[in-house]
């Protein structure tokens, strides 16, 4: 795993500038290639889970990392101005698991025919109804939920708010499309419960 090591500044400046853009680049991220049939066709896509750190705009301090799940469909010529959803559940305090793996994700939860959870062992299968099929994917756990945490336990009032949240999810949109050259992509946000609240803010 590739380690970015800080290099000592001959003459620092009293107040830390702002983290710049590629310090995003220190949060590794696993890289898969996939395949699922939808409609009898081939859909072949790529996926990306990892963190994306939120940084103090003053002191340049990572005050929060967010975890996400990215598909995206692998056809390179048409990826800057193919759709690109964000979704998230609501809660709050739910991670983006139900709309994820129950519903719009390429893959999904294998369910009985009425609905209700099978006996284990539980599976996957390919989801027939994803989204991918219309647009790139990215399933977002806000902070405080599934693997995204803040780094201290007395930054919860910055993220446990609705401004709060509104503005951390609205900040990892923003470095999503810049670390992935995405701003020529037609943007959608996608909430369920109190995510239509966070998507109505944003």
């Amino acid at each position: 795993m590739p380690t970015i090591t800080a290099q000592p500044q001959p003459s620092p400046s009293p107040k830390p500038s702002p983290a710049p853009i590629v310090q995003m680049l220190d949060e590794p991220t696993a890289t898969t290639k996939h395949s699922i049939r939808v409609g009898g066709k081939p859909l072949n896509y790529t996926t990306t889970a990892g963190f994306m750190p939120l940084r103090n705009a003053q002191t340049g301090e990572t005050e929060a990392k967010i975890f996400y799940m990215a598909y995206i469909l692998d056809d390179a010529a048409k990826q800057k101005n193919r759709p690109l959803m964000f979704s998230f559940n609501g809660g709050p305090g739910s991670a983006s698991v139900w709309l994820h793996l129950g519903a719009l994700g390429p893959k999904r939860v294998k369910m009985l025919d009425d609905g209700l959870m099978p006996p284990p062992p539980y599976e996957m299968e390919d989801n027939a109804q994803t989204w991918l099929t219309e647009t790139d994917l990215v399933f977002i756990d806000p902070v405080g939920t599934g693997y995204s945490r803040m780094t201290k336990p007395e930054l919860a009032s910055k993220f446990f708010s609705v401004n709060g949240d509104i503005e951390s999810i609205g900040e990892f949109i923003r470095m999503y499309l810049g670390r992935e050259n995405r701003w020529s992509s037609p943007l959608f946000l996608v909430g369920e419960s109190y995510g239509t609240t966070r998507a109505a803010g944003l």
